[in-house]
């Protein structure tokens, strides 16, 4: 029987070598999936791993392998993952969070006192966790989710309810349709941008992710059109609007903002000292 610690380190291996991850993301992978399975924490794991793996351990850890080494998502096996330090459901017909998204929060939460009593709409919120996350920091004021997807709104919900919240709320929408004349003084979206001949779609984990919410017309920039060409009517008098793009995009989409009149226009770059985000201020 293999301990914790040495079947860990077979996980890792067998992963690196079938489904060609760097060893440091079959190691991640690996360690995930050993948190999953044994209800333990990355620190917990590390005390306990000369303990022996529980047979029925080891046969639910082979059964999220055996999908794994099919291609599919470690996100979608587990159906949760963490965004912004707090796991999150997920299911296929929402995208899965990424770190990149976290530069959203990051923004807001340098702009704004935790205390503020603001009204925020998060447009294409998917399993909802950029609006809950605002939601969970900013206790004073009122969330809307906005998707176009019944079934990621049916997501957000669970995960609304996983977090106990009574500040947000959400909408079914195809971007502002369905929002009422609720004036906000944030509205943030990371909405489909890649183009549908970026061959990054080819990519095994880009391919199980719903495309309605990674694919758009117009180079990938028709949504970004559609939500900043809009959006003045739906913000107060100093409401600000991000949007999370692509790195290839950043110029294009400021000139975007600059086309409908936003002013005060800043690009934040991510972690890969790339612009990943454009915000914009009504005046």
């Amino acid at each position: 029987m293999d301990s914790i610690g040495s079947y860990k380190k077979r996980i890792t291996q067998e992963l690196s070598e079938k489904i060609n991850l760097t060893l440091r993301e079959a190691e991640l992978e690996a360690q995930f999936i050993m948190q999953h399975v044994l209800k333990e924490s990355s620190s917990n794991l590390i005390i306990k791993k000369n303990e022996i793996v529980l047979k029925k351990d080891i046969a639910n850890i082979e059964n999220i392998i055996r999908q794994r080494l099919d291609d599919l998502p470690l996100p979608y096996i587990l159906k949760e993952w963490d965004f912004y330090g707090h796991t999150f459901r997920i299911s296929k017909d929402t995208l899965i969070p990424r770190q990149d998204s976290e530069l959203l929060i990051d923004i807001i939460l340098q702009k704004y006192d935790l205390n503020s009593p603001l009204e925020i709409l998060d447009l294409g919120t998917g399993s909802g966790i950029i609006g809950i996350t605002l939601a969970k920091n900013f206790k004073k004021s009122n969330v809307l989710l906005a998707d176009i997807s019944i079934k990621a709104i049916k997501v957000a919900k669970k995960n609304i309810e996983a977090n106990y919240l009574q500040n947000i709320h959400y909408v079914h929408s195809n971007w502002f349709e369905n929002v009422d004349n609720t004036m906000f003084d944030i509205i943030v979206s990371n909405p489909p941008y890649i183009s549908k001949e970026d061959p990054h779609l080819k990519q095994p984990e880009l391919i199980k992710q719903p495309q309605v919410a990674l694919v758009s017309d117009d180079e990938g920039l028709q949504d970004i059109k559609v939500i900043v060409g809009n959006a003045s009517g739906y913000l107060r008098k100093m409401g600000i609007l991000l949007i999370e793009h692509g790195y290839n995009q950043a110029n294009k989409v400021k000139q975007i903002f600059t086309d409908n009149k936003f002013n005060q226009i800043e690009q934040h770059k991510d972690i890969n000292n790339k612009i990943r985000v454009t915000v914009g201020v009504k005046i």
